[in-house]
């Protein structure tokens, strides 16, 4: 149920923000260029406490659009200067907050919150997400692919190892960026990259 696995992912990225490398390199630059890890750690936490206030956002008439849908919208490879993404650096920092210790007790909070709200919820239910209307299903899912992401961009960050996602969180991720790569790139070049490297594209990214 994809309820289970975003709030098993959701546990695991807390527990990543509660690794003292954080804390320790808090003002530091990250992995990712432009974040500081403050600010990364912040957008981390983000794909957690997105989801608890996207619950009483108010909903638009918008068609819903799917995960893959949802991130490809944007191409691949933009720019870290672009508007964009300085406006998402922006709201990484904020959410930021007093710190590490601030940022971990919202987040954690959070998912306690969710633990009890999100099973009672129907997966179809509309959701207004980072400006776009989703099914919660398909919202939950961008959040796990979010997680995924930024806990990899996170670990490399502070020198520790990429938490495993748990089983049916890595299906799910990796067979939805599959679909987003295949949207940017088309199918033929996703195959190859996956199955003939002499013939693959140099990358082929969902991002």
């Amino acid at each position: 149920m994809i309820v289970d696995s975003y709030l098993a992912t959701a546990r695991t990225a807390a527990a990543l923000l509660r690794s003292p490398g954080v804390a320790h390199h808090w003002t530091e630059s990250s992995a990712l260029p432009e974040y500081r890890i403050s600010g990364l750690a912040g957008h981390l936490g983000m794909a957690v406490l997105w989801v608890a206030t996207s619950l009483d956002a108010e909903v638009t008439d918008d068609e819903p659009l799917d995960a893959v849908q949802y991130f490809a919208r944007f191409a691949p490879g933009a720019s870290p200067d672009e508007p964009r993404h300085q406006r998402i650096r922006g709201l990484g920092e904020a959410a930021a907050g007093d710190g590490p210790a601030d940022l971990i007790e919202r987040v954690e909070s959070t998912i306690a919150s969710l633990a009890t709200r999100l099973p009672t919820l129907p997966p179809d239910r509309p959701v207004f997400g980072n400006r776009a209307m989703l099914r919660l299903d398909q919202w939950l899912l961008s959040r796990m692919i979010e997680l995924a992401v930024h806990m990899d961009d996170l670990a490399v960050s502070i020198d520790v190892e990429t938490p495993e996602l748990p089983a049916e969180a890595a299906d799910l991720v990796i067979t939805t960026l599959v679909r987003i790569a295949a949207a940017h790139h088309g199918e033929v070049q996703v195959l190859r990259a996956l199955s003939r490297r002499e013939r693959a594209a140099v990358t082929i990214s969902a991002f």
